[in-house]
């Protein structure tokens, strides 16, 4: 009898460590890893708003109107020297010297004309402390308060023969602005003219033509 139990025993024992085992395992499973949490995805930056582009109209550049040039009025008296450059195929010959007193528009004047052969040379008319005769530099006598000096060039008061070509005289005045007028000198393409003047006055100069003339006017 005890050994019909004993092997009953045993397979009751291997059945009940069996057992223990099975529920051991059904009971002990392993808890899952807790769910690690997802880091919450960054928004994406917002697109920064394009600063739009602003399309500069260039301001077109203010255009300087030119002065316009001014023209001397013809009856503005003046005691400014004036010149004026004349380049010539040759050289102009002075052949009279006329003078005269006269009035218009309630203006009274002396006028000097200065007639030439075929042309009018460039000339220079100016106030100067005293008139020197040209090559020597000689101080030319001349009555007056105050002297223009008269310069004609290029020209010629004389033929190629060195007789002057002039047919009238080559001093005179007696007026009452233009007291005395005198040729200073005939040097080198130069005709020097020197006019003694009651006062420092405003004059004019005019060139004239048929014949070939240039008039200074002085004021009375």
């Amino acid at each position: 009898m005890t050994r019909r139990l004993a092997p009953v025993a045993l397979l009751a024992g291997s059945l009940l460590l069996l057992t223990g085992c099975g529920g051991h395992g059904s009971t002990a499973s392993t808890a899952p890893s807790p769910t690690t949490a997802r880091t919450p995805t960054t928004a994406p930056s917002p697109t920064t708003a394009r600063t739009p582009t602003i399309a500069t109209t260039q301001s077109p550049t203010p255009v300087t109107a030119r002065s316009p040039t001014v023209t001397p009025r013809a009856d503005v008296w003046s005691s400014e020297p004036r010149r004026v450059e004349r380049a010539l195929p040759g050289t102009a010959t002075v052949v009279a010297i006329r003078t005269g007193h006269n009035a218009a528009i309630g203006v009274t004047f002396d006028r000097l004309v200065i007639e030439f052969r075929d042309r009018v040379p460039g000339y220079d008319v100016r106030y100067v402390p005293e008139v020197r005769s040209a090559g020597q530099g000689a101080v030319v006598p001349l009555r007056g308060q105050a002297f223009l000096e008269v310069v004609l060039y290029p020209a010629v008061a004389h033929d190629t023969t060195g007789a002057s070509t002039l047919f009238s005289p080559r001093v005179g005045g007696g007026l009452p602005a233009l007291v005395q007028y005198r040729v200073a000198g005939d040097y080198e393409g130069y005709v020097h003219l020197g006019l003694g003047v009651d006062d420092r006055v405003g004059f004019q100069v005019h060139e004239l033509a048929n014949p070939p003339r240039l008039a200074i006017d002085i004021a009375s």
